[in-house]
């Protein structure tokens, strides 16, 4: 029944926001009720909450354990960690720059004075919760077709 009505809520590829699955799982039993465990990725945050207050209308569930990623929230972490090395002075010169998040991936855009600069905020965003690779694009040169920049993997 909460799967069925997690695939009420989360539609998959029939709205404007393209959906990935969502597993909701029997994480325990406890006394007379049950904790579920909701796990995926998102598009919007509003989704989520939609998501676990839904759950939390089930008979008999005591907790929700929500890990389901969103990913409006990660990019407004991303922007947020721009913002702060930016107050920082730490991007000083930089300009363009934007982010772009899928699947866990963040692509970078924008340019920079330096390569340092460019590693530095690479580094500095793949520790952003929500984010596995990252596809740095800064400062490429756009002539050469096919040429999608240097990944760094976190895992």
């Amino acid at each position: 029944m909460a799967r069925a009505e997690a695939d009420r809520i989360i539609t998959i590829s029939s709205t404007p926001y393209s959906n990935h699955p969502v597993k909701v799982e029997l994480d325990s039993v406890q006394g007379e009720g049950v904790v579920l465990a909701l796990y995926g990725k998102i598009e919007l945050e509003a989704q989520r909450d939609a998501l676990e207050a839904a759950m939390w209308q089930m008979p008999k569930v005591v907790n929700v354990l929500n890990f389901i990623v969103a990913e409006d929230t990660t990019l407004n972490r991303l922007y947020a960690k721009i913002d702060e090395l930016r107050a920082k002075g730490k991007l000083e010169g930089a300009h363009n720059l934007s982010v772009f998040v899928e699947n866990q991936i963040l692509n970078i855009y924008g340019d920079v004075p330096t390569n340092d600069m460019k590693y530095m905020l690479e580094r500095e965003l793949i520790g952003t919760s929500g984010i596995r690779v990252v596809v740095n694009h800064i400062g490429l040169n756009e002539d050469i077709p096919g040429y999608l920049g240097k990944t760094r993997n976190k895992i």
